[in-house]
């Protein structure tokens, strides 16, 4: 199967909500032949999950480069990036040969949607030039045209994306929010039966290559879940009421429901049943329901849009003066894998033969339209975009659809955004995101799975323009304002920020508080300074010009600001040892003359181990390490409330000597570190260049 169609087939299934983290049924063998041949039959199925078991029993057989593609790619549609990204830089930082050239695009696009956009924008860049498959480089071009879109765009910093909450959203997809015209909520969801994915792994041992008893998991029961529709109610001061299912009227036992939409009356409810085997669809029909006095009527096959194809995401519109219902579907012909269609209504549950929306169509997959006031709103992943699936919109003139326009930050991020949809009053808009949020439960990993996002006006505006320029007035692009809330008289959180294509960087500011913004560029001095927002009632633009003085080229100075880890180069440790070496003192006693020099500094000095052993002990080993670090410090006069000691274990891998690598003892030594950074006092330090090298590269083989 074409890689790209399987990535499409297992979006299209995220979609819906219905792809299950479900375990591996065993294997035929246990041998590396008889695991790939049944990880890549997995993946035929639709069976992601289990193709990446497979995958990996493989690899702990046979650590080889062609089984780590199929893992990377596995990741890669399961929608774990930072994974995806692991695996492919293992193998392509090492592929002398151009071997796996082919998986740069699938690697770029994995930074991608890693908001990587550097790193992928260079993977693209090489694909374009010297690879094989002349659609593939077309998507690359596209991948680029999105990045570069990215550069020139403004976030709209008066509309907030907020989670939907736990209440609404479960560990599994959620998918299609939308609101009657009485304010309930109705959006489709995995509530789930099937036990939580990610067995639990048991393992014992010591750390840094010792050996480890044989993995025990416990593995979940096998349920069937279906994708069901829920409704909750909104009550002020209490929030939404517990979801609760619709009635089999609706949900069919057997299919999984979805898709939900009303009419501008409220009194017809649209939707779709689904026939899915493992990742892929068999079957999806658009269905109807009209309201009763107490609920919703059976529900009727939509006659006209069906057919031997695919039929989703159906919503009511005008156009022509005429009601229609607008839908993606593959219907053979189209342009792409689904396309957008429309079909004029007869009566509640007949339309007239399906009419493509050709000028909004494309060789991707245009998908999840919703009407409002003569604007059409939709996803694709193929206009330009910032990740995965963007949102899109266009104005109908009246005969025809202006060229779509990326809604942009926050609405769009670099994953996949989908089912954008206003309330009917239009002052609140729905989406469904897998992006990365602190509230969201996902199973497998931060952006496996979808969650429904309410988005609204801020009640109060206040952002913050810093304008970075030269002695000479002139712009600097590329430079790093980093923002710093205060919380009393101790500082907060950070948020940094670099505008690659501008020399205007925003953030947004929170009423009654204090902040300090340290500018940063290389090859200049950093600046930095206080803005606050005590007494701020109505909307505000702030905007801070600040002059970054060119450092002198043969200046022996460096600059360390804050939050910027410092590799301490002489502190390494023997193999499952926290004993520092005799040649760490030089560098402690380096570190011990700066906090001398900046009394008003807090360090944290950090330790990690190689990638050998286990990971529990790992971190025990590596925070055993610290601990003798700051000791060291405390014992020449530091006071211990200024180090804050950390270790990481193998969470930080500097090389490509991760987890089942081989590699050189030398090369795994290089992992044994520790590193310090400032965390509150100075935003920044000197130090002569030669005391410390932070720059130090790998070791190599």
């Amino acid at each position: 199967m074409n890689p790209v169609k399987i990535y499409f087939s297992l979006i299209v299934c995220c979609l819906l909500g219905f792809v299950n983290p479900s375990f591996a049924q065993p294997a035929t063998g246990n041998t590396k032949d008889a695991l790939i041949k049944s990880g890549d039959e997995q993946i035929e199925k639709g069976q992601y999950y289990r193709a990446l078991e497979q995958y990996e029993k493989a690899y702990k057989n046979a650590k080889e480069k062609d089984i780590a593609v199929k893992i990377a790619y596995a990741h890669f549609v399961l929608r774990d990036y930072a994974k995806s990204c692991n695996w492919y830089n293992r193998v392509l930082a090492r592929d002398k040969a151009n071997k796996y050239f082919e998986s740069r695009f699938y690697y770029g696009k994995a930074l991608k949607m890693n908001a990587s956009y550097t790193e992928a924008s260079e993977e693209f860049k090489k694909y374009i030039e010297s690879g094989a498959d002349e659609n593939m480089k077309q998507l690359a071009q596209n991948e680029l045209k999105g990045i570069e879109l990215l550069a020139t765009m403004k976030e709209d910093l008066s509309l907030e994306v907020k989670n939907a909450g736990n209440v609404i959203n479960t560990p599994e997809n959620q998918n299609g929010p939308i609101t009657d015209n009485t304010g309930v909520l109705y959006f489709s969801s995995l509530q789930g039966k099937t036990a939580k994915a990610g067995a639990k792994e048991v393992k014992s041992g010591g750390g840094e290559g010792k050996e480890n008893n044989e993995e025990k998991k416990e593995e979940p029961k096998e349920e069937s879940d279906f994708s069901l529709v829920y409704s909750s109610s909104y009550t002020e001061g209490k929030g939404w009421d517990k979801p609760a299912a619709l009635t089999e009227l609706i949900n069919r036992v057997g299919y999984h429901t979805a898709n939900v939409s009303f009419s501008k009356d409220g009194n017809t409810m649209y939707f779709t049943r689904t026939i899915s085997d493992g990742g892929h669809m068999e079957e999806s029909k658009i269905y109807v329901s009209t309201r009763t006095a107490t609920d919703w009527s059976p529900a009727l096959e939509v006659k006209g849009v069906n057919g031997d194809y695919l039929a989703r995401h159906p919503v009511e519109g005008e156009l022509y003066g005429s009601k229609v219902l607008l839908f993606s579907a593959n219907i053979p012909g189209g342009k792409g894998g689904f396309d957008l269609y429309y079909s004029n209504k007869i009566s509640e549950a007949e339309f007239s033969a399906p009419v493509s929306l050709a000028s909004l169509n494309t060789p991707g997959d245009d998908i999840c339209p919703f009407m409002h006031e003569g604007t059409l709103y939709f996803s694709s992943d193929y206009w330009p975009g910032l990740g995965g699936f963007d949102i899109f919109k266009s104005k109908w003139n009246g005969s025809d659809w202006s060229s779509p326009e990326n809604m942009g930050l926050p609405i769009n991020s670099s994953t996949d955004d989908l089912f954008y949809k206003l309330s009917p009053s239009g002052d609140r808009a729905f989406l469904t995101s897998n992006r990365p949020d602190p509230q969201s439960k996902s199973l497998k990993s931060k952006t496996c799975c979808d969650d429904i996002y309410f988005i609204g006006k801020r009640k109060l505006v206040i952002d913050l323009t810093t304008v970075v320029i030269d002695e000479k007035k002139k712009p600097i692009k590329g430079a790093t304002a980093q923002l710093i809330e205060f919380t009393g008289n101790k500082e907060g959180d950070a948020q940094s920020k670099t505008s690659s294509e501008s020399n205007e960087i925003s953030h947004l500011l929170n009423k009654d508080k204090a902040y300090k913004v340290v500018v940063t560029k290389e090859g200049y001095f950093p600046e930095e300074f206080a803005v606050n927002t005590v007494g701020i009632e109505k909307d505000q633009s702030i905007k801070k010009q600040v002059v970054l003085r060119v450092m002198p080229p043969e200046s022996d100075v460096e600059i360390i600001t804050i939050n910027e880890p410092i590799r301490l180069n002489n502190i390494y440790y023997d193999f499952d040892d926290d004993k520092i070496l005799p040649d760490a003192e030089k560098d402690l006693k380096v570190l011990k003359e700066l906090m001398d020099k900046y009394p008003d500094m807090v360090i944290e000095l950090s330790s990690h181990t190689d990638s050998r052993g286990d990971d529990a002990y790992n971190e025990k080993l590596s925070q055993r390490r610290a601990n003798s670090a700051k000791k060291y410090l405390v014992s020449k006069g530091i006071a211990s409330s200024r180090i804050v000691a950390k270790g990481y274990g193998e969470e930080k891998i500097l090389n490509q000597c991760t987890n089942g690598e081989d590699c050189t003892d030398e090369e795994h030594r290089f992992n044994r570190r520790s590193e310090f950074k400032i965390i509150a006092g100075p935003t920044s330090i000197e130090i002569k260049k030669e005391v410390l090298n932070k720059k130090s590269k790998p070791a190599k083989k």
